[in-house]
């Protein structure tokens, strides 16, 4: 899972890959092969209705606010990169143990 965070002058990016189900779950998994952290979205991506519960869900469960996470690339895409406000030791710490 390290290898899907890195850091980033204003805290970490932590790459994700989206799956829409019926549930918001992140961590939903580990993508080996793509280095990334799943995630599992209740919107359908129409007019960014996914990428705005994509920032909440993080920011929930980081326990920061919706304004110190970003949406850096991919806001079309399965694949994206969340830029945080936060080290990725602590982010790391909070994905393997919660909060």
């Amino acid at each position: 899972m390290e290898d899907a965070i890195e850091e980033s002058g204003e805290g970490c990016i932590i790459h994700i890959r989206v799956r829409i189900g019926k549930k918001n779950i992140f961590p939903a998994g580990y993508d080996e092969w793509r280095k990334r952290i799943e995630i599992e979205v209740n919107e359908e991506p129409v007019g960014g209705k996914a990428n705005k519960k994509i920032v909440e869900i993080v920011a929930s469960l980081l326990g920061t606010g919706i304004n110190e996470v970003e949406i850096v690339y991919g806001k079309k895409a399965r694949e994206k990169g969340v830029r945080v406000k936060k080290k990725k030791e602590e982010v790391l710490h909070i994905l393997k143990n919660g909060q």
